[in-house]
């Protein structure tokens, strides 16, 4: 039987979360979940175009972290480049009030574990209570068979 939201409520926990398709919904294309391709994305954040300006927040995700201490809250997120990362901070810092230092950006997914092993040397908690809440199975995977944190896949928070 699956104790994932005891952790979850836990308050020693710290839990870390990914942001596309987790806080912030996937809906950057008119009538798809993306804007272009991977490409097409770098360059318009480097013409200074924010694609997180405008995301509307998860309500289920906000309310979750409202009632969390927001010191236990973390962010590991894939980005393009330091110019996605700042827009990504903004969007973070602005709708969740999650603290800029506790968000930490990576370029490959399986670099997550490393951030998370970070958080465990700054927290120092029992592995269990090192929480990643993600959409990408791939990811949890990598995490489930090379640590003993707690894997939460994103569709836990759906009601």
């Amino acid at each position: 039987m699956s104790k994932i939201k005891e952790i979850l409520e836990d308050n020693k926990s710290i839990i870390a979360f990914d942001v596309d398709g987790v806080l912030a919904p996937l809906e950057y294309g008119e009538y798809n979940h993306y804007y272009a391709n991977d490409e097409e994305w770098a360059e318009e954040i480097e013409r200074g175009t924010d694609f997180y300006d405008d995301v509307r927040v998860v309500k289920t995700m906000k309310d979750f972290i409202d009632t969390k201490d927001i010191n236990n809250i973390y962010v590991i997120t894939k980005a393009m480049n330091e110019k996605e990362f700042e827009c990504k901070i903004r969007f973070l810092t602005k709708n969740y009030g999650i603290l800029k230092d506790n968000c930490y950006m990576v370029y490959k997914d399986n670099e997550k574990l490393d951030k998370l092993n970070e958080i465990k040397k700054i927290t120092n908690v029992e592995d269990k209570y090192i929480v990643m809440v993600e959409d990408t199975v791939s990811i949890l995977n990598h995490i489930m068979e090379n640590s003993n944190y707690t894997t939460v896949h994103i569709s836990t928070f759906m009601k």
